[in-house]
């Protein structure tokens, strides 16, 4: 049993259940039971129910009246929509950063994540090379400063996660590439050339979106 208070109980089962949507063992369509959830987790239905609706902040569950809930299936208009809006945000992200870093000790942390992702990648390991991916925004928070844009971050990160997984599931060798184009946002960054932050950006997500695309339309 989850001992916590009533808000960390929802967010930690949300935080569980989450996990196991993004890596696939849930799939989408599946349907999420109160009462099974409650049972399995040893906790109470209030505390699903907020759960639940964390999820559905994080695209990742769709709740339907008289239905409930159920893994938010996967297709390709949701997809393209989500990369479209990911894209502008990460894009955003980027450029504030390259606009308002002012030491090179605000840049170091890249660098040690850049060393985690190749890591990563040298033990094919999937589950920690996202995690480090998506640390990125973590550590640019800080340098950024911009509440509104970490708040609708963490609301699409889940999501976007969950495709990170079908792509690099797909083609592990897109792991490496990923850091190669790391590597080239951090020069770009660093030189403050926002149209050049905006080119990889969109480049890379462009190229993502349509490894996922392929990847589902192989499993129709």
């Amino acid at each position: 049993m989850l001992q916590q208070d009533a808000s960390g109980v929802a967010k930690s089962i949300a935080d569980a259940l989450a996990q196991r949507i993004i890596c696939g063992e849930l799939l989408g369509g599946f349907a999420l039971r109160e009462m099974a959830i409650a049972e399995e987790y040893r906790v109470s239905r209030s505390s699903v129910r907020e759960a639940l609706l964390l999820l559905q902040r994080r695209y990742l569950v769709d709740i339907y009246p008289r239905r409930g809930a159920q893994v938010r299936v996967l297709t390709a208009q949701n997809v393209q929509d989500l990369y479209d809006l990911s894209t502008e945000l990460y894009i955003l992200l980027g450029t504030l950063l390259a606009q308002r870093w002012q030491t090179q000790g605000q840049l170091l942390p890249f660098v040690e994540l850049r060393r985690a992702m190749q890591k990563s990648v040298q033990n094919n390991d999937v589950e920690k090379f996202i995690q480090h991916c998506f640390a990125v925004i973590d550590v640019a928070m800080p340098v950024v400063n911009n509440p509104y844009l970490q708040q609708a971050l963490a609301n699409i990160v889940p999501a976007v996660s969950r495709t990170y997984y079908v792509a690099f599931q797909q083609r592990r060798a897109e792991m490496a590439h990923f850091t190669r184009i790391f590597d080239q946002l951090l020069v770009a960054i660093q030189g403050r050339l926002d149209a050049e932050v905006r080119r990889l950006v969109e480049s890379y997500a462009q190229k993502n979106c349509q490894l996922v695309l392929s990847a589902l339309s192989r499993e129709r």
